[in-house]
């Protein structure tokens, strides 16, 4: 008996460090907190009747007159907006656009939702929607890079009465995806990947895949408890930023010179938007169709996104034009600036309303 009954006292402590480990695993992740997150001296922000709080730049036009105003959307879910996409869009301003750059709820500068249940696609449509509204212009362009430009799709979808044209740049698959519609490119010579870094994302890809446990845990406790309190946007945020500095390898052609991410992601922001796109409605396709306004879609040479999907985008959208920016990845202004600028400015300048 007393051999069982120390054999039953062992094995309780390790159950119990078992769990305590798994707790402390869960609960006390290692975040990685450089990241920049503090406001730009143009940092200015939307109250929003949401209950969004936006961080956003705007870079006013350096002409006499503006020609149209551009709304820019970052990627993600999850993203921010950066220095260099600021210093990028300074060079369109000075053709005479006014451009606005903003931080999705949850991302970059704008403020964190005490639920974190609560973000979803829609939550970002209606956040745009106020912000196009509050904006006010005539003319307004929505520049969506990779899911901005999903965002941008959905939005003016459902109100193509405040968009009058697109640009879509490495966009994200269009939800729900269909299962069929790559199987209509098959045999389209652009579909041809010309240089592929299939290998590089396979490997990162590899390196991130045991945060997916933690990630699904801190869905569950925040599930739970509807709040941020025991997993806080700080930690959670600083894991996201790590695993950044992972992937922008995978982001551009020349891997040598990826850029460092600086600015502060939003985790639980990826979390449930990417959670949510499953409640997408099967008729967003119907409704792009009728968006019967110019459309511009950039494809990235080294995208890591299937060539299929920005095909897709061409195909739903009577007046799209889909042109590749060769020599640069899925961030796709990091390698080859010039080009992706100047078909922007030729896109907007054709289009002059």
């Amino acid at each position: 008996m007393r051999i069982i009954k120390k054999i039953l006292k062992y094995l309780s402590l390790i159950l119990l460090s078992l769990v305590l480990g798994i707790s402390i695993w869960i609960l006390f992740p290692n975040s990685e907190s450089d990241f920049d997150d503090r406001p730009r001296k143009s940092t200015q922000y939307w109250e929003l009747k949401t209950g969004s709080k936006i961080a956003y730049t705007h870079l006013k036009s350096e002409t006499d007159s503006s020609k149209s105003t551009i709304v820019y959307l970052h990627g993600g879910p999850g993203g921010y907006i950066d220095n260099s996409s600021i210093e990028i869009y300074k060079e369109i301003s000075k053709e005479g656009f006014d451009v606005y750059l903003y931080d999705q709820i949850g991302c970059g500068l704008s403020e964190r939702l005490k639920n974190p249940v609560e973000y979803s696609f829609e939550r970002h449509s209606q956040d745009l929607k106020e912000i196009l509204e509050k904006i006010n212009a005539p003319n307004v362009t929505l520049v969506g890079q990779s899911w901005g430009g999903f965002l941008a799709s959905y939005l003016s979808a459902h109100n193509p009465n405040l968009v009058d044209q697109l640009v879509l740049t490495a966009p994200g698959e269009i939800r729900p995806v269909d299962s069929l519609a790559y199987a209509k490119f098959e045999g389209i010579d652009y579909v041809k990947e010309l240089t592929s870094i299939d290998n590089r994302v396979d490997k990162i890809n590899n390196k991130i895949n045991n945060f997916r446990a933690r990630e699904l845990a801190w869905l569950v406790i925040a599930d739970v408890t509807k709040s941020t309190t025991l997993i806080s946007d700080h930690k959670v945020d600083g894991i996201l930023h790590k695993i950044s500095k992972t992937f922008a390898n995978g982001m551009v052609c020349d891997s040598t010179i990826a850029s460092k991410p600086s600015g502060r992601p939003g985790m639980y922001c990826a979390i449930y938007t990417n959670k949510s796109l499953e409640n997408i409605s099967e008729d967003i396709r119907d409704k792009m169709k009728e968006f019967d306004k110019p459309v511009l879609i950039l494809k990235p040479e080294c995208d890591y996104l299937d060539w299929e999907e920005a095909h897709e985008y061409k195909e739903l959208y009577p007046k799209a034009e889909l042109k590749v920016i060769k020599n640069t990845g899925h961030s796709i202004y990091i390698e080859n600036k010039q080009d992706y600028v100047s078909e922007i400015k030729n896109f907007l300048m054709s289009n002059d309303l």
